[in-house]
């Protein structure tokens, strides 16, 4: 079973080869295009995000905190992993 989203275009692979700059363009302006060979999908080239855009990063410490609270977890999960991999 295929699920084609709705804001997906298709293009076939020869269409991709003959008309790469204008694919290209349609992708620099947000679109998401779906690459098919013989009606079945094969590749999705979407836009990137720019380099200046700053990632969005949870705050894991505010996250685990909210969480475990002032709890401590012990043994710590490094040393665990350690030693179930039996390096203590």
């Amino acid at each position: 079973m295929s699920c084609n989203l709705h804001y997906m275009k298709q293009v076939t692979v020869r269409e991709l080869q003959q008309n790469i700059r204008s694919v290209l363009e349609r992708v620099q302006a947000g679109e998401v295009i779906e690459v098919t060979r013989r009606r079945k999908a094969v590749a999705r080239i979407t836009p990137t995000r720019a380099v200046d855009e700053p990632a969005d990063w949870p705050d894991l410490a505010a996250r685990t905190k909210s969480v475990f609270g002032s709890r401590k977890i012990e043994p710590a999960p490094s040393g665990q992993i350690a030693k179930d991999r039996g390096r203590r």
